[in-house]
Order: C-alpha cells, then sequence, then structure tokens
C-alpha cells in the first residue's frame, strides 16, 4: 500500500487580486514578471491572457517592499 502524501494546498489568485496586495497597478505587475521579481504561476492563454500567481509568493513580495 502507497502512504498519502498530505501537503498544504497553494492558493491561487489573480493579477487584478495580486494588484491589490502589493498596490501596483496592472502594468507595474507586469513589468514585475517581466522582470522576474515576481514568478507567475502559469498565464493563461492568449496574447492578453492572465496571469496566475501563488497568493504566498505576491503576500511574500509585499512583505519585503514594505520591509524596504
Amino acid at each position: 500500500m502507497v502512504p498519502i502524501m498530505m501537503t498544504t494546498p497553494t492558493e491561487w489568485i489573480g493579477s487584478a487580486e495580486a494588484c491589490q496586495i502589493l498596490d501596483v497597478d496592472r502594468s507595474t505587475l507586469v513589468r514585475m514578471v517581466k522582470s522576474g521579481r515576481l514568478t507567475a504561476e502559469t498565464k493563461m492563454p492568449g496574447a492578453s491572457g492572465a496571469y496566475v500567481f501563488a497568493r504566498s509568493d505576491v503576500e511574500a513580495l509585499a512583505a519585503q517592499r514594505n520591509a524596504e
């Protein structure tokens, strides 16, 4: 029998919520992703597809920005 491994689920959030947490506008969020400062977990299909982020990553960056 293979044991079932329990993991902590990751909460996913979209760009709008990430912008609220970081207190930035969408263009700033996109620059953060493109520069590598924030990693998107995925990007939805299409040229204007939304980014999806792990809430914990966004909150960690917000805390880091507040400490600076």
